[in-house]
């Protein structure tokens, strides 16, 4: 959305969207790591007699965790338009890699360690193999930084072939060779945003309990 592409916009765009997805991916990593220590299962409501109640911050994050990351991604892609480090290059990896961590740590700790084992092992690969693509096809300085400047300037080398996206922007400026403050910009602005996400989510599972 052209509505967007200044530079309150992106900054809002970029942190806004790592905000959300660290706060609803870290909900439901804590939460996954709950259903697994009560042995895989739990639930809540329903006519029948429950033999394993789930807690409050199950029952929240788990249906609504990824429909908040798909939030999160929308709002990178209406607001962020190729700045800072992209939310779409490592959502995938985030989520696959960080669930499949949490399974194999239930598996470690005796619990399922053969289904458990092997789907951590699953997911891990299926996290980590598109983030290994990326990075062969040139795509390192794009994930850390993104491939513009904050006024929407490409970088020097920002072609189509290292876009997560095609550009939306029209009146393509002069490409800008990568400074370090814009380095600073774009991988500062998504960290601070991601941990105050991920603070956030943890006081609100603890609040819950």
């Amino acid at each position: 959305m052209q509505r967007f592409a200044n530079p309150l916009g992106r900054v809002l765009g970029a942190a806004g969207s790592w905000l959300v997805f660290a706060f609803f991916f870290t909900g439901l990593f804590q939460v996954s790591g709950t259903v697994i220590g009560l042995g895989g299962y739990c639930a809540s409501g329903g006519p029948y007699v429950i033999e394993t109640e789930c807690p409050e911050a199950v029952v929240v994050f788990a249906p609504l965790g990824v429909f908040g990351m798909f939030l999160a991604a929308g709002i990178a892609i209406a607001a962020a338009h190729d700045f800072a480090a992209p939310l779409l290059g490592w959502a995938w990896t985030i989520l696959f890699a960080g669930l499949g961590i949490q399974f194999l740590l239930g598996a470690f700790a005796g619990i399922g360690i053969v289904s458990n084992g092997l789907i951590g092992v699953l997911f891990v690969a299926m996290g980590v193999v598109p983030l290994v693509i990326i990075l062969r096809a040139g795509g390192l300085r794009t994930l850390l930084v993104g491939n513009r400047t904050i006024l929407g300037e490409p970088f020097v080398g920002a072609d189509a072939s290292t876009r997560l996206l095609p550009s939306r922007v029209t009146g393509e400026a002069d490409p800008v060779t990568l400074t370090p403050g814009h380095a600073l910009l774009g991988v500062g602005i998504p960290a601070v945003a991601a941990a105050g996400g991920v603070t956030l989510s943890v006081l609100a599972v603890r609040a819950m309990g």
